[in-house]
């Protein structure tokens, strides 16, 4: 993360820590629409990606606010919780995600532009829910493998090991030859 926008994060949260609304309102702005994708393609309906955000950014309020938490890189703390709230989400309904464990690959190739962007979109809900958090915050969100290893609390070596696993099941489902 660049270090000016470190900074203006830290700024903010030092505001929301003395009640702010208008800093809080900045941090809500720079991440409501990417967390509300974030969230919507790991859960089945709208309205439920909905209440998650919403029930994050005030848990974010609470934390920040009462000072409760550490935050060292805001960007990887609201992923971090979007990420508990969903599994909270899954626990509530008796289901579990699954966990993988992983070892060091190269980088995966992108899927090639002339797919139909509604199959790979499909496909992703096909994919394992880890997988569909790392795609989505590669190809979707555009965070880097280290950025997506401190959300998802992963090496770098075992987010791309899993990115990279992704990747080769969605061409699988979309019918694009491997590479």
């Amino acid at each position: 993360m660049q270090t000016s926008r470190r900074i203006e994060e830290e700024i903010l949260l030092f505001k929301i820590r003395h009640g702010d609304e208008a800093a809080f309102a900045k941090v809500y702005d720079r991440y409501v629409d990417a967390l509300f994708r974030f969230v919507r393609f790991r859960v089945p309906s709208q309205e439920q990606a909905q209440d998650i955000t919403s029930e994050l950014f005030l848990k974010l309020w609470q934390s920040v606010s009462k000072n409760d938490v550490r935050i060292n890189n805001l960007q990887a703390f609201v992923y971090q919780m979007a990420r508990n709230l969903i599994v909270d989400y899954y626990r509530s309904a008796q289901e579990t995600l699954p966990l993988e464990q992983a070892a060091e690959v190269k980088d995966a190739k992108p899927l090639s532009s002339e797919v139909n962007l509604s199959e790979v979109e499909l496909a992703i809900y096909k994919l394992k829910p880890e997988w569909q958090e790392v795609v989505v915050l590669a190809h979707i969100e555009g965070f880097k493998p280290r950025e997506i290893a401190r959300i998802i609390n992963k090496s770098p070596a075992a987010t791309r090991v899993i990115l990279h696993r992704a990747l080769q099941e969605l061409k699988k489902l979309v019918g694009e030859p491997q590479t």
